[in-house]
């Protein structure tokens, strides 16, 4: 995996203008000490249960039970399921992606840390046939998708999907660029990204959205 640290926006600029936009997606990451790991990953399942996957299993299997009184959709797939667990903070198997670097940022720089932040730059140009390769407990490889329901979350963030076979494997890539943010920096990232209309409000357009966004605008920054 190629490492790349930057000093400026201008930087990030220039790296995302050599990439292709047809075939490369971004994972913006607060810290770049955190590995690619997806979130199931980091979950230890409960003695009774004979396996991680079958734990895995599961909680999606409780969220589809539980979660129709709150949908105006039916999920077409699994993979449709998994895509809306995901968004809704269910542990999955799934990494969220974007086509939008500058989304990415965003996610990289939003929340304070002590840590650089990173965005990961993945370049692949294949994506899963989610009709041929209809359970995605069987697909035995890394590989994106596009859920065939797009909520409006996953619309306004260019919002894909990775799943990982192995979800408690650190995924990593020759095909990846891991673009290094340094942490004195990224104040005045995302005060830059705020001008170019990607902020809390943008990505998230709700009433948390827009009250996160006003307290954010109206606090003391450092520069």
């Amino acid at each position: 995996m190629k490492e790349i640290r930057i000093q400026t926006f201008v930087e990030f600029h220039e790296i995302i203008e050599n990439n292709d936009p047809r075939t490369v997606v971004y994972r913006g990451v607060k810290s770049a000490k955190f590995p690619l790991i997806p979130k199931i990953g980091r979950i230890l399942p409960p003695p009774s249960f004979p396996s991680k996957e079958a734990n895995e299993k599961e909680m999606l299997r409780l969220f589809k039970e539980k979660a129709f009184p709150y949908l105006d959709f039916t999920p077409a797939s699994d993979w449709d399921w998994l895509a809306i667990g995901q968004q809704h903070g269910l542990p999955t198997r799934l990494l969220d992606w974007t086509a939008n670097p500058l989304v990415a940022c965003f996610f990289a720089v939003e929340e304070p840390s002590e840590d650089d932040g990173v965005i990961y730059a993945y370049h692949n140009t294949s994506y899963i046939d989610v009709e041929k390769h209809s359970d995605p407990f069987r697909y035995n490889k890394v590989g994106k998708f596009i859920p065939k329901h797009l909520t409006p979350r996953i619309t306004t963030q260019g919002g894909l999907f990775t799943t990982h076979p192995d979800p408690y494997k650190a995924f990593e890539s020759d095909d990846m660029q891991k673009i290094i943010i340094p942490n004195k920096i990224r104040s005045s990232l995302k005060k830059t990204l705020n001008q170019y209309g990607t902020d809390r409000f943008a990505l998230f357009p709700s009433l948390d959205g827009l009250s996160a966004y006003i307290e954010w605008l109206q606090s003391k920054h450092d520069s």
